[in-house]
């Protein structure tokens, strides 16, 4: 044991991958219906491996995070556009009273256990699950004009409280809106789920519309010359040579051969 604890703080990039690992592996594992997921379960396994004491180098740290972000930002910035050039007025009222409440439920949180800013901002980006706001936060920390050990304690702290926050925001966020929310709402998910379906025209297809999709496609041709007994593949092709014809397989006394 002592020496896997060695080798894993002489490498700090064995114990990134051996987390994304066990992540990917915890992530998958089903009970019943729920799962963590990659995501929920990869900080989970950082967090026990993290307790070695393990020390990662401050770049790494920046490159995995801006990586993250374009990930984020590429497979959410489409959508974005699409939501506020549809419903743009709406989704802009409704992000404004979500980051209102969001903050200040934060900020209440953190004057009520006494966090610092440095746990403040982490758990904001954890259990809202907005990993941007760790960077946003590390620039705040480095234009207050703090003592660099300062600085380093706050940065410290936020990741401690985002990867056990970010549990919850994402586990919590998907245990309220199917069980608990419709049960406050008093409304019948699955049945609102099937009238918003026929709403968006998702789904039996309209009348006159087929799909595309075919399980089996084949084209079948009936050769009405008549080709002599014991004709060559060649000499068949050849006599319809300037049809690009191409014989696979014929079929020869009831035998494809």
């Amino acid at each position: 044991m002592d020496f896997i604890v060695a080798t894993l703080q002489r490498s700090p990039e064995l114990a990134i991958f051996l987390s994304l690992a066990i992540g990917y592996w915890i992530g998958v594992i089903k009970l019943g219906s729920f799962s963590l997921g990659t995501v929920t379960g990869t900080l989970l396994a950082a967090i026990l491996i993290g307790q070695l004491g393990i020390v990662v180098s401050p770049n790494v740290k920046s490159i995995f995070f801006i990586m993250f972000l374009f990930a984020v930002g590429y497979g959410v910035g489409p959508q974005f556009v699409r939501g506020v050039a549809t419903d743009g007025l709406p989704q802009a009222i409704f992000a404004v009273v979500v980051s209102v409440l969001c903050l200040f439920s934060v900020y209440a949180a953190c004057k009520i256990a006494g966090y610092d800013a440095g746990f403040g901002a982490g758990l904001l980006a954890g259990s809202q699950t907005i990993s941007a706001a760790m960077g946003l936060a590390t620039d705040a920390f480095n234009g207050l004009g703090l003592t660099p050990d300062k600085v380093k304690d706050l940065a410290d702290h936020m990741p401690v409280a985002y990867a056990i926050t970010y549990i919850w925001g994402t586990v919590g966020t998907g245990i309220i809106l199917s069980l608990l929310g419709p049960k406050l709402l008093g409304v019948d998910l699955a049945a609102e789920c099937k009238r918003y379906e026929q709403e968006m025209s998702v789904g039996a297809p309209a009348g006159g519309m087929q799909s595309a999709y075919r399980r089996l496609d084949m084209r079948a041709y009936k050769v009405r010359d008549r080709i002599p007994p014991g004709t060559t593949v060649a000499a068949a092709e050849a006599r319809h040579a300037d049809d690009r014809v191409f014989v696979q397989r014929l079929r020869r006394d009831g035998q494809v051969i």
